[in-house]
């Protein structure tokens, strides 16, 4: 693995529309939405190159499991032909210093059984599967089986 320097930011409005090459127009879509939650509810946080053009990115979700002081990591990509260069680790090393920085202890993601790279990121962060499930949203292939995970955060 040849790590790649990136800087990690806050997304802002002026990023969404290079999305597509993390997803595609429903997904850049989909961001649109997200993003206007605000950012009391949602945090995108990209990772930018050298030209400040996003590279990868995470969705934080704050409401969906705020009860339990926990955020939910709801979406995650990096640019496929930049993937495996340490970009993912950046991302969600950022993530959890901004869910500490909240207040909350822990983070939630669930990952599909299509996607091993991404599982063995997460276990090797420390992220531990406890419940399986069925994954369910625009796109996906069905059936969509996979796990949720989640990792108490030493703030």
């Amino acid at each position: 693995m040849v790590a790649q320097q990136v800087a990690i930011r806050a997304c802002e409005e002026r990023d969404l529309d290079s999305f597509d090459a993390l997803g595609g127009e429903q997904h850049v879509e989909y961001c649109r939405q997200q993003f206007g939650r605000g950012s009391h509810a949602l945090a995108i946080l990209v990772a930018v190159d050298e030209s400040d053009a996003p590279i990868g990115k995470l969705h934080l979700d704050f409401e969906a499991r705020a009860a339990r002081h926990q955020a939910v990591l709801v979406a995650a990509s990096v640019t496929p032909e930049l993937q495996g260069r340490g970009i993912g680790t950046a991302l969600m090393n950022a993530a959890e210093y901004f869910v500490c920085s909240r207040g909350l202890g822990a983070i939630v993601l669930g990952v599909e059984d299509f996607n091993p790279r991404a599982r063995r990121l997460y276990e090797r962060l420390g992220y531990e599967a406890f419940a399986s499930d069925d994954f369910k949203y625009v796109g996906a292939p069905v059936p969509n089986p996979g796990v949720w995970m989640r990792k108490e955060l030493e703030c």
